[in-house]
């Protein structure tokens, strides 16, 4: 069972890059409420009709003691531009909708990748972590030997006992780092947690592309334009609208007094029916209330919403700040290849000359103890630019951060 365990891991192909980002950007739940938000905009803008803001009335009425029927419709008419800045303050919340979502995909995308980037890493260490006890292992076995041939004391044997189970201690921490790296990657994805990773963690990382416009600043002016918009509609709704309609009413004049009461003839309407049509306007008059209130918390909500602009501003231009010196770094530190591959080649190498007589027990260990040290900063240092990278993409809002679209 081992085997066929170790064989299908072999032979297991690396999981896509694309294919995790494009996994957690379903499993993400703020990105749905962000989606959902969106969806909301869009229906309450065309909810908006500007001069025709309410729905019209139609009212009916039936007299039956006297032959008398009226019918009337009222459609409000937004006359003072409340309406027309409804229209625009819908317009700009739309905007901040598709804002906000465009963003959250693009940080969804940067975490998923930063996770995928740790696991590497976390893999990359448990390997090295084993190295690291092999190598105790030789070095304990060694001084076993020696203190038989007579050519060691009891206490170097102590002490490459010590040395091994320290290592062995570290091979079971890595082992749990590199457990709740892949739990906290299948957790955010949905994906399996034993996943065949890429070895180099730089995969993980988005090619470089231009700034794209960001987000969160869109979402922010945008909401300032909301502000603004809900702002002068108060202020115009402090004029109700216009009620502008029609009415019409039928009497059958048939109808005279007699000696039982008035007298209806049921069949009389075709010759006997008046009709009265005539228009209707009505305006409320803003005498008490004038919308003070609403005034109020409009003129609040402007002021929240510059201020988070600014907020906003200052973050995006301080991220940003900082993006030079961050390819810098990122070109330090990923100058050198990947060096899992060849610090094994040198591991083997060592063993190899190791068997031929070529190296003593010393140099052999010596010479292992470099690669392990190098292998591990070098793999530290790309595990390090692939994270980098990542961040400079989300703050310049990289689109290669997303999958591509197919």
């Amino acid at each position: 069972m081992i085997v066929s365990w170790l064989l299908g891991v072999a032979l297991a192909a690396p999981v896509p890059v694309e294919g995790v980002v494009a996994a957690a950007l379903l499993h993400d739940p703020a990105l749905a409420q962000a989606e959902a938000a969106l969806v909301a905009a869009q229906g309450a803008r065309k909810a908006e009709r500007g001069l025709l803001r309410i729905d019209p009335t139609v009212e009916a009425r039936l007299g039956f003691g006297l032959a008398q029927h009226e019918l009337s419709f009222t459609q409000p008419v937004s006359l003072s531009g409340e309406g027309l800045a409804a229209v625009q303050a819908a317009d700009a919340a739309l905007r901040a909708a598709e804002a906000d979502r465009d963003r959250r995909r693009l940080v969804v995308a940067a975490d998923a990748r930063r996770r995928l980037i740790r696991a590497i890493a976390a893999d990359a260490a448990l390997a090295r972590a084993h190295e690291v006890l092999r190598l105790n292992a030789d070095l304990r076995t060694a001084a076993e030997q020696r203190l038989g041939a007579g050519d060691a004391a009891e206490l170097e044997v102590h002490l490459a006992r010590l040395e091994e189970a320290a290592a062995a201690a570290e091979v079971g921490a890595a082992l749990q780092r590199a457990l709740a790296t892949r739990e906290d990657l299948a957790a955010t994805t949905g994906l399996a947690p034993d996943l065949e990773l890429p070895a180099d963690p730089m995969r993980a990382a988005p090619e470089a592309a231009a700034a794209g416009p960001r987000g969160d600043r869109a979402s922010a002016a945008a909401a300032v334009q909301r502000a603004d918009a809900d702002l002068r509609r108060a202020r115009a709704a402090s004029l109700p609208p216009v009620e502008i309609g029609a009415w019409a009413q039928v009497q059958n004049v048939s109808a005279a007094p007699g000696p039982e009461g008035v007298a209806l003839d049921p069949w009389s309407w075709s010759e006997n029916a008046a009709w009265t049509v005539g228009p209707k306007l009505s305006l409320t008059l803003p005498v008490w209330s004038a919308n003070r209130a609403g005034v109020a918390r409009a003129e609040g909500e402007q002021g929240r919403a510059r201020s988070e602009l600014a907020a906003v501003e200052s973050r995006i231009a301080a991220e940003q700040a900082g993006g030079a010196l961050r390819r810098q770094a990122v070109a330090a530190l990923a100058q050198a290849a990947e060096p899992t591959a060849e610090a094994q080649a040198a591991l083997s190498g060592v063993d190899a000359a190791l068997a031929a007589g070529e190296l003593s027990v010393r140099e052999a260990t010596l010479l292992r103890a470099r690669v392990l040290d190098t292998w591990g900063r070098a793999a530290s240092a790309r595990a390090q630019a692939a994270e980098l990278t990542v961040e400079l993409a989300l703050n310049e809002a990289w689109t290669t951060l997303l999958p591509p679209i197919p």
